[in-house]
């Protein structure tokens, strides 16, 4: 009976919080700058990088090395799956680098990710990041079959590798201050940050 009145309790506030993070994401306007490298930057060098079966990229952020893995589901033949084409979960780097689900907040609020199109233009699936729904990214296989994430960096086509947020931590709720965009320009190979700052 306690665990019914504990999830009655909670589904208002989930409920709040979800309202209040979809209100926030529509109502905000960013300001970006991108740079070119010869070398991709590491955000945090002393963070682990993750090396993950079928991995697209991945989230770092602040206030520690936990990392989000964001991970192509392929079917048996090695094709994307375009009904669910991401599989996205944490490592847990700060105990023992051990796997673990996203909860529903993180998933509806954060780091989750939603379908927008079964196929674009160039064949792939079109997802919105929780984190950035501002912008589309296309989940594709390149031309040896790896799976890969694909999104427009300022005026360049890029492979997304990796996103850092710089996340304030205190008060109820977190709230991301940053976002550097970290990827590689599709048609120069050269390494690219985009830094987002909401204005």
């Amino acid at each position: 009976m306690q665990n019914l009145r504990a999830a009655a309790f909670a589904l208002p506030i989930t409920l709040f919080c979800l309202v209040l993070a979809i209100s926030n994401a529509a109502a905000r306007t960013l300001s970006s700058q991108v740079e070119v490298f010869d070398k991709l930057p590491a955000a945090r060098p002393e963070f682990p990088v993750p090396n993950e079966p079928n991995q697209l990229f991945y989230i770092q952020r602040s206030v520690n090395d936990n990392t989000v893995i964001y991970a192509a589901n392929l079917d048996r033949r090695g094709h994307l799956d375009r009904d669910t084409p991401i599989n996205v979960y944490w490592r847990w780097y700060n105990v023992d680098g051990h796997k673990k689900a996203l909860n529903f907040l993180e998933r509806m609020m954060a780091y989750g990710v939603s379908t927008v199109s079964t196929r674009s233009s160039s064949g792939g699936v079109g997802v919105r990041l929780a984190a950035l729904p501002e912008r589309k990214l296309t989940i594709d296989q390149d031309d040896t079959g790896k799976p890969e994430a694909i999104l427009q960096i300022g005026n360049h086509l890029a492979h997304l590798v990796y996103v850092y947020l710089q996340v304030d931590d205190h008060g109820f709720m977190p709230s991301v201050k940053a976002i550097d965009v970290f990827g590689i320009d599709k048609l120069t190979g050269k390494a690219l940050r985009e830094h987002i700052v909401q204005e």
